[in-house]
């Protein structure tokens, strides 16, 4: 029998403020596709986080909830050769097979950082990208090959290393200062069912009132 599943990565922005953003969004496709429903992350902080407690609380088994953590970069840590940005990336596009991928960030730069390097591979795979720059999570915009040009030589050439979670977020300048512009129609609510990219159908989710602004990075 062929399992039928809807595989979404989350990623985003390491100081991402608003968990209950993501998990809204994936409320929104858990209650459409049910267990159907696959959620991709990385095991990061701030987005990444969010979609990872998101999975654990509500009990998703392994098969449904596919966590990519990096490598640990701990002073006793073997020092043995890490997988590249860029490789980590593109292994987890082939290997997970994402019907969508949904970038939460509050200062999303084309061309800088993580989050653009995931988007410009998953686009330039046919995989639709919608971006979330605020709280709320009706609000954003489809990215096109055109909003993402390729990353400054060598920057995904790095290792992927893990970040401390108790004492760092990675969070700061130089990762991406332009705002995201929540201009387009929202994608269809079952997000994995998004597939038609630019121009899908509409859907609809209650916002969040009032959000505050998000704070500037520093940390």
């Amino acid at each position: 029998m062929r399992v039928v599943v809807s595989p979404v990565w989350v990623c985003g922005s390491r100081c991402w403020p608003w968990p209950q953003t993501v998990e809204a969004v994936l409320d929104r496709a858990a209650a459409r596709h049910g267990g159907e429903l696959v959620v991709v992350e990385g095991a990061g902080v701030g987005a990444e986080r969010a979609a990872h407690r998101w999975c654990l609380e509500r009990g998703l088994p392994a098969w449904r909830h596919r966590c990519h953590p990096r490598p640990p970069a701990g002073r006793y840590v073997v020092r043995l050769p890490r997988e590249t940005l860029g490789a980590r990336h593109e292994r987890m596009l082939r290997d997970e097979g994402p019907r969508l991928v949904v970038v939460f960030h509050e200062a999303f730069t084309p061309g800088q950082g993580v989050s653009a390097d995931i988007a410009r591979r998953a686009v330039a795979a046919g995989v639709p990208v919608w971006l979330v720059p605020g709280a709320d999570p009706v609000r954003g915009r489809w990215l096109t090959q055109a909003d993402l040009p390729a990353a400054p030589a060598g920057l995904m050439d790095m290792p992927g290393l893990s970040l401390d979670p108790v004492s760092g977020s990675g969070c700061g300048p130089g990762l991406g200062e332009a705002p995201g512009r929540p201009d387009a129609p929202p994608p269809d609510p079952d997000l994995p069912g998004a597939r038609n990219g630019p121009g899908g159908p509409d859907g609809s989710v209650s916002g969040l009132a009032d959000a505050p602004a998000a704070p500037t990075c520093t940390s």
